[in-house]
């Protein structure tokens, strides 16, 4: 699914070096479900080819889904407003008036995007119009009230900047703050606060944490490590010398009314929002989360989480497609990819060879 769309994204604007990854976890436990990264190589032509591989400028060698690093853009605005509900700085029923472009500082004053678009503004809204509308001017908000170190108390809890345990390592990414910046030979400004709560600045993430991040949300704030390890059986088949049993490694506090709050802007950007039409063949229901991350480029990449079902989640998905637009444009590859796990047919069954080890 990921690579239909990403050819189809590349038949049309000739991109060669476009590169893309999607990670699917369990909510239950973390457990990774399954992982894509695109371009990817043969393993059967590995070794000769593999100079070709080394050079080529889309680094098929990369794995992306554990590797790449990327800004979240908007599929951070959940944890700016857990930060927010929880700390106190708005109640799930708090309305807030946007206007469209920031004016707190006169120096400095970002715009959201429909400002940008069409000098509009999402007017007086809550946390779950918020999410609903990614609101950019109510999140720059909330992050200036809260600081830089109250939202990466809570980026930390999700696991976003840290290790995600997962048996094959992977990169840990970047979590933007006064620290990194200066340990960078770089300074920090107030107005830094605004474009992290948002998930810009020096934010770089795996899409492996996204969805972990995403898993330990709908999960309620217990976060386990990723891992790829089910069980172990021995050789003739006679016992299991190993089970995973989930551990907590963090723990986001989180009141039902928070969750609630969260969850229903998700909900509501799936049944009513930007991505309705894509998940209207979707067979389960779903709570999801665009994210368009800019990164210089003509075109911004695109970001999207969701989770499935919404009232009893059992997976979490993210998808980054680089130059991929707005994060509405992966809405249709996330559907097929919990149709898979869901569909009462072969369809995304893994086949297991009869005698097979494999539980």
């Amino acid at each position: 699914a990921l690579a239909q769309t990403v050819e189809t994204m590349n038949a049309e604007d000739g991109s060669e070096t476009r590169g893309a990854a999607a990670a699917v976890v369990s909510v239950k436990d973390s457990g990774v479900l399954a992982l894509a990264s695109y371009p990817t190589y043969s393993l059967s032509s590995y070794g000769e080819e593999y100079n070709t591989y080394l050079a080529d400028p889309a680094r098929p060698l990369t794995n992306r889904a554990i590797s790449g690093t990327y800004a979240p853009g908007s599929t951070f605005k959940m944890v700016t407003s857990v930060a927010a509900l929880e700390t106190g700085i708005v109640a799930p029923t708090t309305k807030m008036m946007t206007r469209g472009k920031y004016t707190y500082w006169s120096d400095y004053q970002p715009a959201c995007w429909i400002y940008n678009q069409s000098r509009g503004s999402h007017g007086n809204i809550n946390v779950s119009e918020a999410i609903f509308h990614s609101c950019n001017c109510f999140f720059y908000e909330v992050g200036r009230l809260m600081g830089i170190d109250t939202l990466n108390e809570y980026a930390t809890g999700f696991g976003l900047g840290q290790s995600t345990g997962l048996e094959l390592g992977g990169a840990v990414g970047v979590l933007d703050s006064p620290e990194y910046r200066s340990a960078a030979g770089d300074y920090w400004v107030g107005g830094n606060v605004l474009q992290c709560s948002i998930g810009q600045g020096d934010n770089l993430f795996t899409p492996l944490q996204l969805a972990n991040y995403t898993a330990t949300l709908v999960r309620g704030g217990a976060r386990y490590d990723t891992h790829l390890l089910e069980s172990v059986v021995a050789y003739d088949g006679s016992e299991t010398l190993y089970d995973y049993e989930p551990e907590t490694v963090a723990t986001v506090q989180m009141k039902d009314s928070t969750l609630a709050a969260v969850k229903k802007g998700m909900g509501d950007l799936v049944k009513t929002g930007s991505v309705s039409s894509y998940f209207q063949n979707c067979i389960v229901s779903a709570g999801a989360k665009t994210g368009s991350a800019q990164t210089g480029a003509k075109v911004a990449n695109g970001v999207f989480v969701c989770f499935a079902p919404f009232d009893e989640p059992e997976i979490a998905v993210a998808i980054v497609i680089e130059q991929g637009g707005s994060g509405s444009a992966l809405a249709s590859t996330a559907v097929e990819i919990i149709n898979a796990y869901f569909a009462p047919s072969e369809i995304g069954t893994v086949m297991i060879p009869e005698g097979s080890l494999l539980p």
